[in-house]
């Protein structure tokens, strides 16, 4: 079985290396984007197709062409990339939904303009449902997989998920938009991007309300549907001087509360971030600068089955959290074929956690701080008349984390109280990659690349007692963790097989250690339930492999079909701790992976976008075991159509075979339409 699958991805990669040539170069370039650049890759502008990491970018016009609103179902079309969560059902709790090369959650990086958006206490980003950044003023979206530490530190075990916004440009662009759908939804946004000589503004601005779906095919008396309330706004202003110098400072309000199905069971978030750039070029060097803070404030409110879910059983609060920090770095290219990157990042993340129960006067909570110093360097450079491309990078990080604590009044299950205060915990990394790429024409790619990923475990993970189903799970805090690590290879493919056929294959290995999972330590029977308590702990060895292939052909010149094909096994190779877990699939992870879109882009009579997922074998651990669970697959589609040069009429139909997610919940087809008015 394993010689057949390493047999088909050597004939996947040689049929794209190796195919008759068919069409000219000037053919190609029309097509593709090879001008198209990247600079999550290696932290400096280089294009895509010198790329030695397997790279994803999404432009503005196909982020607008989705039918999703959010990044986190945007990205469900890009290979390697899968989302735990079925649309519009506010689920994940604490835990991110995106999943990368099978690595596991909460082990992506994300960033927005270079601001770190994992919060290393609990991952606000699963809390803001990825919807925080109005998608209008999103200008591309770049994917890299595979792990990122030697250029951005801690969390991209999996890869890295880069939003970078739009600049104020000096052709105005102005626009308001109303849309209503399904389940009693309605929403607006306004969009203002403007520049003026040496001053530019962006403005945007939406809101959004539904009633929700029930959680539930029977609903009992205690269930409602599952609402969701947002609203957001993201202002940009920038001043520039010339073509050398140029400052933005951004700032960002989200303020949401969502319905999990019951009346006392829903939480509320308000977050608001501040960001600076700065950038300075010269003939030989371009500086680079940011500072920012990510400061939030999360409410979950959660109801009890001992009294059938009528009241309020605990409110817990995250009050003032904050993250702040600083980049700088600079790019020499005094040698015109060379590009040497030098910097240092800054990260502080302080955290609280305080529960309150309105009906005693038990108190718990956790609090702790973490604080990141990390210089980096990457070298890239050209050969043989550019057809070699070589990157080299590393990153050191020094990590402390202080002012541990954790405290419970009355535990669950009569454990006696405790107030427990840690000390300070250092630890250190060092992350090198290196990558290559080789054009042996000008419509190939050949690319390998390896590198080291880590991730520190975060506040949450340290401190926090996690307590579910009035104490059916119960999961103890571990100070002693040690961050993951992950060593990953990968050898790729890309090239145009005929004049408008492009297709791209990966081979990917990776050797996770030390990482962090829940790990059974009691299990007993009360009143006829099972109550089981956890403790998070580091396993020893975790192996993860794969391909990844993707065909994209422009049938016309308004016509593009792309579909990709993911095939991943992430299984735990070592536990010394508990042998019984060796051989075990990590949870909630599909093996096989289908995406298929068709786009139909012609503004003159319409813009069509059908996208069609599939999910074949996921696996999950329930009591140690193994278990396969049903296939998951959905279809959803995006029409538009523009009148009179202004007016944009839209219809978003996602699900649109009512299929259920791996949980078995539905939020049936939904419905969503509205005018785009530009001025």
């Amino acid at each position: 079985m394993k010689g057949w699958k390493k047999s088909i991805s050597i004939i996947t990669i040689m049929a794209f290396i190796f195919p008759v040539y068919a069409a000219a170069e000037n053919q190609i370039k029309d097509v593709y984007r090879l001008g198209e650049v990247v600079v999550s890759a290696t932290r400096s502008e280089i294009p895509v197709f010198d790329a030695p990491q397997d790279v994803t970018v999404l432009s503005s016009e196909e982020i607008m062409a989705s039918p999703f609103e959010r990044v986190e179902d945007i990205v469900r079309s890009v290979p390697g990339v899968y989302n735990t969560r079925h649309y519009g059902t506010q689920k994940g709790g604490v835990a991110s939904p995106i999943k990368m090369r099978g690595v596991g959650r909460n082990r992506v990086l994300v960033l927005v303009d270079g601001v770190p958006q994992n919060d290393n206490f609990n991952n606000a980003i699963a809390w803001v449902a990825w919807g925080h950044i109005p998608r209008e003023t999103i200008e591309r979206i770049e994917i890299v997989r595979g792990p990122t530490s030697a250029l951005y530190g801690s969390e991209g075990l999996g890869g890295v998920i880069h939003i970078i916004t739009k600049k104020p440009q000096s052709q105005r662009q102005s626009s308001i938009r109303a849309e209503a759908g399904t389940a009693e939804t309605y929403g607006g946004s306004i969009f203002h991007n403007q520049k003026i000589k040496d001053l530019g503004l962006l403005l945007s601005g939406g809101y959004e309300e539904s009633d929700g779906f029930y959680m539930t095919e029977s609903p009992e008396s205690y269930n409602i549907k599952r609402y969701r309330e947002a609203g957001k706004v993201l202002g940009k202003v920038s001043y520039t001087t010339g073509e050398a110098s140029d400052l933005t400072i951004s700032a960002l309000y989200y303020d949401h509360e969502t319905g999990k199905g019951r009346k006392y069971f829903y939480d509320e978030l308000q977050l608001d971030q501040y960001w600076m750039n700065y950038s300075q070029q010269t003939e030989s060097l371009r500086l680079n600068g940011l500072i920012y803070l990510n400061h939030a404030d999360k409410t979950a409110y959660q109801d009890t089955a001992k009294d059938n879910y009528t009241s309020l059983y605990r409110v817990e609060k995250l009050p003032s959290t904050n993250t702040w920090g600083a980049d700088l770095q600079g790019t020499i290219s005094s040698w015109e074929k060379a590009q040497l990157t030098i910097g240092a990042s800054f990260k502080e993340a302080s955290w609280k956690y305080d529960e309150d129960y309105p009906q005693s006067t038990r108190d718990a909570g956790a609090e702790g701080k973490q604080r990141f110093i990390s210089p980096f360097t990457n070298l890239n450079f050209h050969l043989f008349q550019d057809s070699l491309f070589l990157d080299l990078g590393a990153r050191y990080d020094w990590i402390k984390t202080s002012g541990g604590a954790n405290w419970d009044t009355k535990p669950d299950g009569g454990a006696p109280a405790y107030d427990n205060r840690y000390s300070p915990e250092k630890n250190n990394n060092f992350s090198p990659k290196l990558g290559i790429a080789y054009h042996p024409d000008d419509k190939t790619t050949l690319r390998a690349s390896g590198g080291k990923g880590f991730r520190s475990p975060s506040l949450f993970e340290l401190y926090k007692v996690h307590v579910r189903s009035g104490g059916r799970y119960y999961r103890a805090a571990n100070p002693k963790l040690k961050p993951e690590e992950i060593w990953s290879y990968e050898v790729g493919a890309e090239r145009f097989l005929l004049d408008k056929l492009w297709g791209k294959a990966t081979i990917y290995q990776s050797f996770a250690k030390d990482y962090i999972g829940d790990r059974l330590t009691n299990s007993y029977e009360k009143k006829g339930k099972t109550y089981n308590e956890y403790i998070l702990d580091n396993i020893n060895e975790v192996d993860i492999q794969g391909f990844e292939t993707e065909l994209q052909w422009y049938a016309l010149n308004d016509l593009t079909i792309f579909g990709n094909y993911t095939y991943n096994i992430s299984k735990i190779s070592k536990d010394e701790a508990d042998k019984t877990q060796e051989g075990q699939y990590l949870t909630d992870d599909p093996r096989q992976k289908i995406h298929l879109v068709i786009r139909y882009q012609n503004p003159r009579i319409m813009n069509i976008t059908l996208g069609w997922n599939r999910y074949i074998d996921k696996y999950y651990d329930v009591d140690e075991v193994t278990q396969a669970k049903d296939n998951f697959w959905g279809a959803d589609l995006a029409v538009s159509r523009k009148f009179f040069n202004k007016l944009t009429a839209y219809l978003n139909v996602e699900n649109i075979f009512d299929s259920v997610d791996n949980e078995g919940i539905s939020p049936g087809t939904i419905f969503n339409g509205g005018l785009k008015f530009e001025f």
